[in-house]
């Protein structure tokens, strides 16, 4: 009986817990959501579309569908905040320049704005 009693609030405490996480988790992913739109935003606004595509090819610039799995995050987050100084230093920015012979300008990002175009471009990378 005891087993028994064990099991079933072992039961209700598995419920508990799955109820606690989906709700955590739909409270993270709209936090998210809002970030991921902020950053669709800025990808708009900064003009990033007029070289950029995100799965349509490339066009003056690299198409940036998978970039997040190709580039570490640290990487991106260097590049989007300061394309102008790494293309003097970064073997994978200069071999860019190399292959596109535009280079990327940087557009005076705060470290915020560049969260939120990775969080956007993450997000584009998770649809399949």
């Amino acid at each position: 009986m005891k087993s028994i009693l064990v099991l079933i609030s072992n039961k209700y405490l598995a419920i508990v817990l799955v109820l606690f996480f989906i709700g955590f988790s739909n409270s993270v992913l709209s936090e998210e959501s809002d970030e991921v739109a902020k950053g669709k935003d800025l990808f708009q606004s900064k003009g990033c579309v007029a070289c950029h595509t995100i799965g349509g090819g490339k066009l003056s610039g690299p198409d940036l569908k998978g970039v997040t799995e190709r580039r570490e995050e640290e990487w991106l987050t260097k590049w989007i905040k300061s394309p102008d100084t790494m293309v003097f230093s970064d073997p994978i920015a200069k071999e860019m320049l190399a292959e596109y012979m535009v280079p990327m300008p940087n557009q005076g990002l705060s470290d915020e704005e560049v969260v939120e175009i990775i969080s956007y471009l993450k997000f584009e990378d998770s649809k399949n």
